[in-house]
């Protein structure tokens, strides 16, 4: 029986891929031969040869190899090559795989993350799955959507295997959750799939109850045809297929389906701008907007809280919004400012928002009757859980009295920044190493400035960062063109966040170098790699 391929690549047969060949490009360090090799490796296994001693020249030297496409190619020839011996138990080297590919789903990069979660995607055999059901379970509450989708993807095809309702007993209630609270439309399409496959019943009760929420968070005229349509022609093949066991309940809940989809896109109509602009302000504008709000605060406070007001949509919108946002430690409060400028009354007025990042909101969101040219204040409260840079987003919805059609005006985004949880340390020398060795996330940044001072640079950083040198005075005195420094802060949560800068001069008179990041989260030191990356290039 011929094997599924999932990649198609291009082999010159006139040249035989020998495996010495294959082997002695491998053990090299050129990442451009190994995408070769890895090519005619592949084409071994899928031209049905076998050789043992290949593959474990493959494990030693291209399972530590970053390059993507070397990665790549190595789990197409993992999903091609035969993982059992002749008695169907799985071969002793697929130990050492197991290990890489949990490593590769809790690796900082997202791609790696993904494509190994589509690999996962791919594979039958339960003892290469169990021992990695937690890590990718970690991958559905993942930052980035990409992550997140694909982590749906492989859920979804280990619970159809034979013992897949076994390795994941809960997929249906987690993914029904994550319907609820995902904001990514991609996301929410390939979890919504996966419901109505492994539990239908709660897929119909989903569409029927959220189905105004659905068409709400899409601008897209397109996708919420597509939506509506896709469901309507699923659920109704469901209900019909049920209708020899339940009868009149089930047709009319076919009757109802059937005529929903142009009713619901005429009744829920959206008038949506277009586009969500970021409100990623620089040092000076910041600094403007703070004094014109009341944020600077004595030096001596050691809230770490940060006021602000944020234009929330256009001065065009028929509803205007504006948002104080205050700061402090697990809390973030919005106070909203809503006014209707229209000569209407707007009824059923609701602020729909929602988060991403490890951010939550408190209160279930409120209907509100607005009178023609008045104002509304509304505040929402969201809990913080850790240090990372998280968004708020949403829109506001309403009626008018005149006619039954649903108004949505999109919120610009709110940007929450790491700056407001983390503040300046101190620790031991002995601390220090001994946490920077434990620590396990890394986030390296190199140096890119138009700085030309080691010093200089120095008290840039840390004034970007809000850390604290640990390195003494003495110790960055002279002028040698190199410098070495240790920055250490602790978040509200009781996060460390440490960082090691080191420059040089170089004969042009720039600075060259790296600052790493080391904490024990990811969100941390990502986010904080982020900051540096924005901030470090300085210059007036």
């Amino acid at each position: 029986m011929e094997k599924s391929c999932s990649l198609l690549v291009h082999f010159d047969k006139g040249t035989p891929a020998l495996a010495n060949e294959i082997k002695v490009a491998l053990e090299g360090n050129d990442d451009a031969a190994k995408v070769d090799a890895m090519k005619k490796a592949n084409m071994l296994v899928l031209n049905g040869e076998t050789i043992p001693q290949l593959f474990i020249t493959i494990i030693r030297y291209v399972l530590p190899s970053e390059d993507h496409t070397v990665q790549k190619l190595l789990l197409l020839y993992l999903e091609n090559i035969e993982k059992t011996d002749s008695k169907g138990k799985i071969l002793p080297e697929m130990i050492l795989i197991c290990q890489n590919l949990r490593n590769n789903l809790q690796h900082p990069n997202e791609y790696i993350r993904g494509v190994t979660l589509r690999f996962l995607c791919r594979i039958c055999e339960t003892e290469i799955i169990e021992p990695l059901i937690p890590s990718i379970l970690s991958n559905l509450e993942h930052r980035n959507p990409y992550v997140r989708r694909n982590a749906i993807l492989a859920i979804s095809a280990i619970y159809k295997l034979p013992q897949g309702d076994h390795l994941l007993v809960d997929a249906p209630e987690m993914i029904e959750k994550m319907l609820t609270t995902e904001a990514d439309q991609s996301a929410k399409r390939n979890a919504f799939l996966m419901l109505y496959t492994c539990a239908q019943d709660r897929a119909i009760n989903y569409l029927l109850t959220h189905v105004d929420k659905v068409l709400l968070c899409n601008p897209n005229e397109q996708i919420k045809k597509i939506w509506l349509q896709s469901c309507r022609e699923s659920f109704v093949q469901m209900l019909v297929e049920k209708q020899q066991q339940e009868t009149e309940e089930i047709k009319a809940k076919s009757q109802v389906l059937q005529a929903q989809p142009d009713d619901l896109i005429d009744f829920y109509h959206l008038k949506s701008r277009k586009g969500m602009s970021q409100l990623e302000l620089e040092d000076e504008v910041q600094d403007d907007l703070k004094r014109a709000t009341g944020e600077f605060i004595n030096e001596g406070d050691s809230a770490n809280k940060l006021n602000r007001i944020l234009q929330l949509t256009g001065f065009s919108d028929p509803v205007y919004a504006e948002a104080y946002v205050t700061v402090h430690h697990y809390d973030i409060i919005l106070d909203v400012t809503i006014i209707n400028r229209t000569k209407a009354t707007l009824q059923n007025l609701c602020l729909e928002l929602a988060t991403m990042g490890d951010l939550k909101l408190v209160e279930r969101p409120q209907n509100y009757t607005l009178a023609p040219e008045s104002s509304k204040q509304i505040r929402a409260n969201i809990k913080v859980s850790s240090t990372e840079t998280g968004v708020i987003f949403g829109n506001i919805v309403y009626e008018t009295s005149n006619v039954l059609e649903r108004n949505v005006v999109v919120l610009n985004d709110i940007h929450i920044d790491i700056m407001d949880y983390i503040s300046p340390a101190v620790c031991s020398d002995a601390a220090y190493r001994s946490m920077w060795a434990e620590f396990e996330w890394e986030n390296k940044v190199a140096v890119n400035t138009v700085i030309q001072d080691e010093k200089e640079f120095l008290d840039h950083i840390i004034k970007s960062t809000n850390m604290k040198c640990l390195t003494p005075p003495s110790a960055l005195e002279g002028y040698c063109g190199f410098l070495a420094a240790n920055l250490y802060a602790k978040s509200v949560f009781g996060e460390d966040a440490l960082v090691n800068l080191s420059v040089e001069k170089q004969a042009d008179g720039k600075l060259s170098g790296y600052i790493r990041i080391r904490s024990k989260t990811q969100g941390i030191a990502l986010s904080l790699g982020d900051k540096i990356t924005l901030k470090q290039k300085g210059g007036a």
